[in-house]
Formats: C-alpha cells, structure tokens, sequence
C-alpha cells in the first residue's frame, strides 16, 4: 500500500497498465489458430496376396465360430484394392512445448473373439495399458519390446492385467494359447497422433502453424518419412504419404 502511495495515481495508474501489457503480450504468444493435418498413407508397388487363417475346431472353442477363416491382421497388410490406402499406419507428430496430459485411467487393448481390439494402438511415454480378456475363455498376454521390458501372463476370463509403457518403441502384443492372436501398442513421444482408416486416410487436430517432420510407422513396411506445414489460418495442404514392401520402410510425404 505504502508502494502505491509513493506512485500517486497516475503511477499506480501505469503500474497496472504495465501488468496489463504483460498479461496480453503473454496471451498473444500463445497460438490461438489450431490446424488440421490430414492425408493418406498409400501402398507403391504390386499388391501381396492376402492369406487367409484357418482355425481349428480345438482353439476355437469359447472364443470363435468353429472353422473361421479370417484375414490374419498380424500378418497381413490391410491395403485397399482400389486407392491402395494402407490401414493401421500411426502417423505422429511433435509440436515444441506442448505438455500431453497423460490418462487417468488406462488405456484398453481387449481380446474379444479370439482378436486383440484394437489390432494397434498408440500411446504417449508413461501411459499405462490395461489388456483385457472380454472372452469365457483364458488368454495369455505376452508382450515383445526392447526398451519396455516385456510380460508373459496369463488372463482368466473377464480379468485384465497391466503395463505402464515408459519408453517410445513399438510393443507387440501376443496370445500364445491362440497364436493367431496379435496386435501393436505403438509408444511415442509425439504429441499428437493418428493411426489410418481402411483406405489409409488420418486426420490429427489441434495443430498449431508450423513445418512438422511426421513419424509414420506401420507393422510390416516399419518406418516411413512425411512432412506437414500447417499454415498461418490453420489449413494444411493434403499430406501424401507413400510406403512399399521393397524398399522398406521407405515413405515421402507432401505437406506443403
């Protein structure tokens, strides 16, 4: 008070002007445009022929319709015979000094049907997974990573078992009583992501402006490369993303 008094009106005056000032060049700073990155990742080259799964009677049984013949997603790229759209590729992005709020709860892998849903799922470091067993049957969840350390469980029907993922890697995630069984925990720095649809398209939100160098990883064709520019109005050009079974893990993109 005594601090106010010696500034007399007109300074206390300024004095709050310049916290006012402050307060709206802080605000200022902060991106108020959020972009939307969207694009398609396609397959470049001849399409593999996709084999079908044949179960049998005995490891059917409580989980599966007897017989069942399904494409094997474990093993087999999910690519649309028209585009040539490739599914379950994660494509994520990193933008400075955007702090991810981690879930307080875990996020779910279920095995229902004899199948892990979903087939792939990215996560944030430091998130933790639950893997369900939504079948009457017993599962086993037996997860393969470097960095993570892996877990070799079994799960009673109904139960579920946990895994907090530290570190950015890809997780495969297995049942050894149903080998057919699998599915992908991608753990990523990233702070925003999105894994394709069935014909390779994805959208991520809330992208400031900016050039973003995009991390594009898929299961069998492993990494590919992509770039982003979300522009001042927060539109974004289509971003096109191409990965072939050849030439590993080879991808471009065009955000621009």
């Amino acid at each position: 008070m005594k601090f106010i008094q010696t500034l007399g009106v007109a300074g206390a005056a300024a004095l709050v002007a310049g916290f006012a000032l402050a307060s709206d060049a802080k605000t200022a700073a902060e991106p108020t445009v959020k972009g939307q990155v969207t694009g398609k990742v396609t397959f470049e080259g001849d399409l593999p022929k996709i084999k079908p799964l044949s179960i049998s009677a005995e490891a059917a049984k409580g989980c599966c319709p007897e017989g069942e013949s399904v494409n094997d997603e474990d093993l087999t790229l999910l690519i649309d015979k028209e585009t040539k759209g490739i599914a379950n590729v994660v494509v994520a992005l990193e933008v400075d000094g955007f702090e991810v709020k981690l879930p307080e709860e875990p996020v779910h892998v279920d095995q229902q049907g004899c199948r892990f849903h979903p087939h792939v799922s990215v996560v944030h470091e430091g998130t933790t997974v639950a893997y369900k067993n939504s079948d009457a049957v017993s599962h086993n969840i037996h997860t393969y990573s470097v960095k993570n350390g892996g877990i070799n469980v079994t799960v009673a029907a109904g139960k579920d078992t946990k895994q907090t993922l530290k570190s950015a890697e890809a997780v495969k995630v297995a049942c050894d009583i149903h080998p057919w069984m699998g599915a992908y925990v991608y753990v990523t720095k990233g702070t925003h992501w999105a894994v394709t649809g069935r014909d390779g398209s994805f959208t991520i939100d809330g992208v400031p402006p900016g050039e973003y160098k995009l991390e594009i990883w898929h299961e069998k064709l492993g990494k590919g490369k992509g770039t982003a520019v979300v522009k001042d109005d927060g539109s974004c050009d289509l971003v096109e993303i191409k990965m072939s079974a050849k030439k590993k893990g080879r991808g471009r993109g065009r955000g621009r």
